[in-house]
């Protein structure tokens, strides 16, 4: 089967960044919503008609009800707890549900959970629910659930963002008033409506342990068994709520009998497991171990490969409090000399990484590569140096790292070590738990340079918005108290206001006072066994998806 290249790679990314500024607000909110189109993913397929007839004979339809009978997926991430107020994982995009979606980076928003949505005042959104929703345990979810979830997941979870929102009522039923502390920005009631999963309150507190081991959703699949960091196993929900006119999103749709998820800690080991047959599809795989299941591979004759950028650049925040050494503007301009995220994306993961410019993703629709890279000084020991002897710091300093551990993660790290050390600023690395690290990353006083994962399934502007925007009273991620950074924040977040003039001159200003330096996006390797898989997809969050693949001999 014809491998993907990174021609489509770039093809991707291209059409991502022609998006309009104006779409990146998603629907419009005019109280109704449309059809849209059939899924919510970025799908590749790399078949094609004449080999689809050479594997017609295959039989991965037992029981010949439509469905594939297993698929086989491994990654990397293990889940310590299957709590619904998660961020995007590709279990909770099978088990659970939102008010809304997207149906691809920066592309249309629909209502899932909600039929419409209407903005009856400049903070005020109203939300009508479909009258049909049932978990799949028969619990009907209202208005008061999803005042519940979203209640909820301000104190659980991995959701932060949701303090934007000042009220949530219950006024019948069916509707839902969301009222924003502040003049809600561009894309924000999309965002939101995205973000939290809905359960009902009753399951979720019959649970016990807030369905961290016992999750109860709307979604088109139950949780049959878990083993944290092992293994989990997903089947059809045989009571899914939506009718056939309802079911508008690839994450609603059921193309396998039993998903199972297997949790494997070495990108080698899940080599070796594509190789015995034990897995089906992964994107977990190292740029070195790709090449054998790439066309001329050894194991290219029953694997096909695609290469995803990811959706979530690894960009490195400057924490600029009093609590940190930088603070200091010098030393912070040494640190953004000294650091050469263009090498790093060279080196790290066999180099299957691609360099980005400022704070987003080749894949938001308002990335300005071309203007973003002239925004930045020219990597340089020498300037570095001379940077670090007007600080307050001139022979030297050490200062601390936070990160997640795992993934690449420790490998950028390693990296920024080397790299500051040549200037005389010693690194302390400290790789955490992501819990840990959620806890610290808020606690000023605990480092200077955080590797983050800030993302957008639509614009720049919105994870700027998320960011650093203080209307709520609230800190933002880099502790700054810059009025100036607040300024140019609202002259480019709302939806009058959104052009790429304001976003650039935003991202001007980061880079001018080194708030933030520049990461990558790391390249993901998907490969899949082409005798039973022709079609991979992805949600607008950039999870898999295995229940909207399209299989190969199933039943029609």
């Amino acid at each position: 089967m014809k491998n993907a290249t990174k021609r489509f790679l770039t093809l991707l990314l291209a059409l991502a960044m022609v998006c309009s500024l104006a779409a990146c607000g998603g629907s419009s909110s005019g109280g109704s919503t449309s059809d849209t189109g059939s899924g919510d993913s970025s799908a590749a397929s790399t078949g094609d008609a004449s080999t689809g007839a050479a594997t017609s004979d295959v039989n991965n339809d037992a029981d010949g009800n439509g469905r594939a009978d297993k698929v086989v997926y491994a990654s990397t991430q293990a889940y310590s707890s299957l709590t619904p107020f998660l961020n995007p994982k590709t279990y909770t995009a099978a088990v659970f549900e939102t008010l809304g979606r997207y149906h691809d980076y920066g592309s249309d928003f629909e209502g899932l959970l909600m039929e419409s949505w209407e903005q009856t005042d400049e903070l005020t959104y109203v939300a009508y629910l479909y009258d049909n929703i049932y978990d799949s345990e028969g619990n009907h979810i209202t208005a008061s659930d999803v005042v519940f979830s979203f209640e909820t997941v301000r104190t659980e979870g991995e959701i932060s963002q949701t303090d934007v929102i000042a009220e949530i009522t219950a006024l019948d039923d069916y509707t839902v008033q969301f009222t924003w502390a502040d003049t809600p920005v561009t894309g924000a009631f999309e965002q939101m409506m995205s973000l939290v999963n809905i359960v009902s309150q009753e399951a979720y507190e019959a649970s016990g342990d807030g369905m961290a081991s016992s999750p109860v959703g709307t979604g088109p699949y139950v949780v049959t068994s878990w083993t944290s960091g092992v293994s989990m196993t997903l089947e059809v929900n045989e009571n899914y709520w939506a009718s056939e006119e309802q079911v508008k999103f690839d994450t609603q749709k059921q193309n396998a009998d039993v998903i199972e998820i297997q949790t494997i800690s070495e990108t080698s080991q899940i080599s070796m497991a594509l190789q015995t047959g034990e897995i089906d599809m992964t994107e977990d795989l190292a740029a070195t171990d790709a090449s054998s299941f790439e066309e001329g591979g050894a194991y290219s004759d029953s694997y096909s490969v695609l290469e995803q950028a990811d959706y979530a650049p690894k960009s490195i925040l400057v924490n600029v409090s009093e609590d940190a050494k930088t603070s200091d503007y010098y030393l912070r301009q040494a640190i953004m000399c000294a650091i050469d995220n263009e090498y790093i994306a060279s080196v790290v993961n066999g180099g299957s990484n691609q360099a980005v410019y400022g704070l987003g993703a080749p894949s938001n629709s308002d990335y300005d590569e071309e203007a973003w890279k002239s925004y930045l000084p020219e990597r340089s020991v020498e300037q570095a140096k001379e940077y670090l002897a007007q600080s307050a710091y001139p022979d030297g300093t050490t200062i601390t790292l936070l990160l997640i551990d795992g993934g690449i993660n420790n490998d950028i790290a390693e990296i920024i070590q080397n790299q500051l050390t040549q200037i005389g600023i010693e690194v302390d690395v400290q790789a955490q738990t992501f819990g840990n690290w959620l806890t610290n990353k808020g606690d000023s006083t605990t480092w200077d340079l955080i590797i983050s994962e800030l993302s957008s399934t639509n614009c720049c502007a919105a994870i700027y918005q998320n960011a650093f925007d203080t209307r709520d009273g609230s800190s933002n991620e880099i502790f700054s108290t810059d009025a100036t950074l607040q300024e140019l924040l609202e002259a480019c977040i709302f939806v009058d206001n959104h052009t790429q003039e304001s976003v650039n001159a935003f991202q001007q200003y980061l880079t001018e006072q080194a708030y933030v330096i520049p990461g990558l996006v790391q390249i993901n390797y998907n490969v899949y066994d082409s005798t039973l898989i022709s079609e991979i997809v992805y949600s607008g969050e950039g999870a898999v998806l295995p229940q909207a693949f399209t299989y190969i001999g199933v039943a029609e």
